[in-house]
Order: structure tokens, then C-alpha cells, then sequence
């Protein structure tokens, strides 16, 4: 069945994440936490139905732990993990259950460190990977007005489009529908994936002896743009420069 093209919010709000740069899903998602973070911490980390939700997932996911490490006033910090540790403890303290089965019997003698395993299992989704997912909802948003906008198609290509993982997921999202949208996505992949193997070559071949010699350029910048394309989130300085020495030689600069 043919669809309508897409209310004027769908392309307002498309437009809007196009012009922040970079992937806009992860710009939805990032704008879907910064809103998500303020109600958090000014009204809700102390909601019993809240508590219970991180509770259940032992917190929070490595990345999103540093965001809220970061965010966090010292008080909710203090409390949120006054509650997960409080949890745990009780889990830990509870005798074993009684194993049913001769099955169970025997896997105990196999696996010590089940009991643990679960106490420690998180029983949900960090509460900022459901902001993120939920903020996904912008793939088949931004499918809907590329197929219908022809100036939106035009500020995708210049912006570089979605990162890897966000083009496979607006890829499975995709309907027979949005061949114009799909043709454009696949497109702008493909242009810079050409031309991040182009930079990516030139380093190699300037990393010779032989053309150690010539400047170097936009391609000292290739691992920086591999990172982002493939789904890398944080700044890619914080973490790699720690080793500036080792990278030094390997760029030969």
C-alpha cells in the first residue's frame, strides 16, 4: 500500500537532527538522554518504580555508567548506589535454593559460581540503553522523509549519513515503500566507506620508508573516522592519546 508523505514534524525534527552533524540516530538518542538525565536527577532517581528498575539492572551499562558517574550530584550518586549495593547484599545473604533435580544436583558440581551469577545478572536493560532504544523510533522517521524530500536526501549526503550499526538497523526497518530512501542511504555508505579506505591506504603508504618523506594529511585522521563510522561513542582522544608515543611512531610524524 502507498504511504503519505510524512507529517511536517517527521521533517522538522529530521532537519533539525541533520544540522546538529554527525549519525541522527545517535544525535536522537544523545538529545533523548540529555532530556532523560534532567527529569532523572532533578525528580525521579528516589521513585520507587525507578529505584526498582536499576536495582534490577545492577546499575547501569559501562558507557552510561560514565555518563552518570559525570552527571550525578554526589547525594543521588550516593543514594542510587546505596540501593543497588543494598540489593546485592540481601541477594547474597539468602541461602541457596534447593536444587529439585538430579540434574541440578550434578551441574552444581559443575558450575561453583552459579549462585553468584545470578545475584549478579542484570534483570533488565540499563535505564539509558531504554532512553536510546526507545529514541530508535527515528529510523523509520528519517526513512519516511528521505523517501519523500528531496532537500533532506541532499543534507543526509552532506552530513555523512548514519553510522554502520544505525544503517543496518534503518535498513531492517525499511519497507518495499522507500526504494528513494534506501537507493540514498546506501549511496552515502557507500562514498564513505570509498573514501575512508582511500584514507586509510594513503596512511599505510606514507607509514613506507619510501614516502615517509611527503606531508601528511586528512589520512592521520583515518582511525578516528573508522571509530566513528563502526559505532564508536566518546571522544576517541580521550581514550587513544593516552599512548601518543606508540602512535607517534606508527605515524612516522
Amino acid at each position: 500500500m502507498h504511504r503519505h508523505a510524512p507529517a511536517a514534524y517527521a521533517a522538522s525534527e529530521i532537519r533539525h537532527l541533520l544540522a546538529r552533524g554527525g549519525c541522527p540516530i545517535c544525535r536522537a538518542g544523545q538529545e533523548a538522554i540529555e532530556r532523560y538525565l534532567f527529569w532523572f536527577f532533578h525528580d525521579s532517581s528516589s521513585e520507587p518504580s525507578v529505584i526498582l528498575r536499576y536495582v534490577r539492572s545492577r546499575g547501569f551499562c559501562p558507557r552510561h555508567l560514565t555518563l552518570i558517574g559525570e552527571r550525578g550530584p554526589q547525594w543521588q550518586l550516593t543514594a542510587i548506589f546505596s540501593w543497588i549495593i543494598a540489593d546485592i547484599l540481601r541477594a547474597l545473604d539468602a541461602p541457596a535454593p534447593p536444587l529439585r533435580s538430579k540434574f541440578q544436583q550434578l551441574r552444581r558440581h559443575v558450575s561453583a559460581g552459579d549462585a553468584l551469577t545470578r545475584v549478579l545478572q542484570p534483570n533488565g536493560l540499563c535505564l539509558l540503553c531504554e532512553v536510546e532504544e526507545a529514541a530508535s523510533h527515528t529510523a523509520l522517521m528519517l526513512l519516511d522523509v528521505l523517501e519523500y524530500d528531496e532537500d533532506v536526501r541532499d543534507r543526509y549526503a552532506a552530513s555523512g549519513g548514519c553510522r554502520l550499526p544505525h544503517v543496518h538497523r534503518v535498513a531492517r526497518a525499511a519497507g518495499r515503500h522507500h526504494e528513494q530512501a534506501i537507493a540514498t542511504i546506501h549511496q552515502v555508505l557507500r562514498d564513505r566507506l570509498a573514501s575512508l579506505e582511500h584514507l586509510c591506504n594513503e596512511f599505510l603508504r606514507k607509514a613506507d620508508y619510501r614516502f615517509a618523506h611527503e606531508p601528511k594529511g586528512e589520512e592521520r585522521e583515518a582511525w578516528r573516522q573508522a571509530l566513528q563510522l563502526f559505532g564508536y561513542h566518546g571522544c576517541a582522544t580521550a581514550v587513544f592519546d593516552q599512548a601518543p608515543a606508540r602512535r607517534a611512531e606508527g605515524e612516522r610524524s
